[in-house]
């Protein structure tokens, strides 16, 4: 995870319950992440208001998880563009830490940007477009240890992964090439079991119909 313009060691309390717990907050970091943009774009792309967006970018600036880098006169008015300083996602530690009140919050905004990611590519037909897509779906059964290994590989894939977008940077930064744009959607979770599927369709069955 990239270091804080202080370099210090953030807690967790300052990251999770200021910077993470709302998930238009997890949405401008995606964003950020990817592009420079102001609050103006961010309110734009995200349909929210921008006083709304302005004040999370200011909770986001303040817990240094974004810098500004430029501004620009607007009508009269001073356009401010921001980029992510940090990550949009905690370290096993920190979510662990996390309070269970805000984990589905997090969780949604990501998997939001994730259904946007893959409705976007399907629209535009890139989805099928490269020869090399990997689209897998596999369903399995772990102990402890098995889970264990399983998020001790996927978090080896990460690292791995950041370092390819570094070097690969630095190829294109030496080379003619035009790069790619892709998405890496990774999702490791518990699944609901045959009697946990069973509640909730006859918790269904039981509401009221039109509710």
């Amino acid at each position: 995870m990239p270091k804080t313009k202080n370099n210090k060691k953030d807690g967790v309390e300052q990251i999770v319950a200021k910077a993470f717990a709302h998930p238009l907050r997890v949405q401008i970091l995606i964003i950020l992440n990817e592009k420079v943009a102001s609050p103006n774009m961010l309110a734009q792309q995200l349909d929210e208001s921008l006083n709304l967006v302005a004040y999370h970018v200011r909770v986001l600036e303040k817990y240094d998880c974004i810098e500004l880098v430029d501004t620009k006169q607007r009508r009269g008015a001073t356009e401010h563009f921001y980029r992510a300083i940090r990550r949009q996602f905690l370290s096993d530690d920190q979510w662990a830490q996390m309070p269970t009140s805000l984990r589905p919050g997090m969780a949604a905004a990501v998997l939001k940007s994730i259904f946007e990611d893959i409705e976007a590519a399907s629209k535009a037909g890139t989805l099928e477009e490269v020869d090399e897509l990997h689209i897998s779906r596999t369903p399995v059964v772990l102990d402890k240890q098995g889970w264990s290994d399983v998020t001790d590989l996927l978090n080896g894939s990460l690292d791995r992964l950041l370092e390819i977008q570094t070097e690969s940077t630095a190829r294109l930064g030496e080379s003619k090439e035009e790069g790619t744009p892709s998405r890496i959607h990774v999702l490791h979770f518990k699944s609901p079991t045959a009697d946990e599927l069973k509640s909730i369709d006859s918790a269904d069955e039981a509401k009221p119909a039109g509710s």
